[in-house]
Parts: C-alpha cells; sequence; structure tokens
C-alpha cells in the first residue's frame, strides 16, 4: 500500500490523502480516476489549460522528481505526491538574456557613477527597464498578431496593387518623400450629400 498525497488544488476538490494498492504514479492517477471519475475530466481540461503537475517519490526534492518518461516505472517509495507546478505562460530564452544584460547594464552603471559625475545612471535606467521587460516577457506569452493574408489584409489596386490595410496590432509606416509602394489606408470615409 501507498499513499498519494495531492496537493493544491488537487486536494482542495478530491481529498489531500489515498491508500491504493499501485505500483507506480501512473498507476496512482489511473486509480484515483476509477474511483473519482471527476479527477479524469479535470486532469484532462486542467491540460488543455495549459496546467501542469510534478510528481514526486517519498520527499518533495529536485532528487525525487519523476520524470514523464518514468510515471509507469514501478517505485519502492512509500508517498508519491502530485503538486502543481507554478509556470508563467511565457518564458523563452530571449527574456532570461533581457533580465541578464539588464542586471549587468545596472551594475556597471553603479560603478562607474562616481566617475562619471552621475550621467552613467542613464544606464541603471535602461537596465531596470531590460529587467523588467525580460520577467514581463517570461509570464506572459507573446501574442498572435495573426496572418498578414486575413481578411482585412487583402490586395487592393486603387493604390498601386499593394496591401492597403492592415490588421490590428501591426505597425503603419509613415511616408516621408515620393511614393515608391502601396501605402496602407488608416482611416477613410464616404459622406453622402444632398445638392440642390
Amino acid at each position: 500500500m501507498k499513499v498519494i498525497h495531492l496537493h493544491g488544488v488537487l486536494a482542495d476538490k478530491f481529498g489531500e490523502f489515498f491508500r491504493l494498492d499501485i505500483q507506480s504514479a501512473a498507476e496512482a492517477t489511473h486509480a484515483i480516476a476509477c474511483q473519482l471519475p471527476e479527477f479524469k475530466m479535470f486532469m484532462l481540461k486542467a491540460e488543455q489549460e495549459g496546467m501542469r503537475f510534478a510528481v514526486f517519490l517519498d520527499e518533495q526534492t529536485e532528487q525525487g522528481n519523476v520524470g514523464e518518461k518514468e510515471l509507469a516505472n514501478a517505485t519502492s517509495a512509500n508517498v508519491i505526491h502530485i503538486v502543481p507546478k507554478i509556470m508563467g505562460a511565457g518564458g523563452d530564452a530571449f527574456g532570461w538574456l533581457q533580465v541578464v544584460v539588464g542586471a549587468a547594464l545596472v551594475v556597471v552603471g553603479l560603478g562607474l557613477t562616481p566617475f562619471t559625475g552621475g550621467t552613467s545612471l542613464a544606464m541603471v535606467g535602461a537596465g531596470a527597464g531590460l529587467m523588467v521587460g525580460g520577467a514581463a516577457s517570461l509570464l506572459m506569452p507573446t501574442p498572435d498578431l495573426g496572418d498578414q493574408d486575413e481578411d482585412g489584409n487583402r490586395a487592393n489596386y486603387g493604390f498601386g496593387g499593394a496591401v492597403t490595410t492592415v490588421a490590428q496590432g501591426n505597425p503603419v509606416p509613415i511616408l516621408i518623400g515620393e511614393r515608391y509602394i502601396g501605402g496602407f489606408i488608416v482611416s477613410a470615409g464616404i459622406y453622402t450629400e444632398d445638392n440642390q
């Protein structure tokens, strides 16, 4: 008999402890789902919403963490912990790079302050901005601006045959000088008047 210890939202919904005769972590979730059909539905819905869970054997340490390929392996552990993972929606490597470069700018800017009479404080501000922007990109997903060929971005032959509309969120170029390319119509309207 093994103890399955659910944590977080799982413990709130389904109870904290289960004693089951199982051999692996995969068997543990299957056994709970057989007893509580709503557990299986919750886990499927949680995956669709991007929620992830970590499985630990005996103690909740990095060494006790079970990888995805090891879930079906038999275990001699007495306690199996199933814990919700805390994670942001973003998390690309560029966000970490921003944080590291920002921290470096802050350190260099503060180090140079006595020698530059305070003008290097601009580096501190830029570094702080990079760190905040990097942290934000790690926590938030990158918005999808859509395909350029969607409705609203079709070719219009009124201004040289190029695409003359732009979807929300895409940049609009500003023309300075002579036009060699198609332009984007930012605003247009038709007004009717009765002239008598």
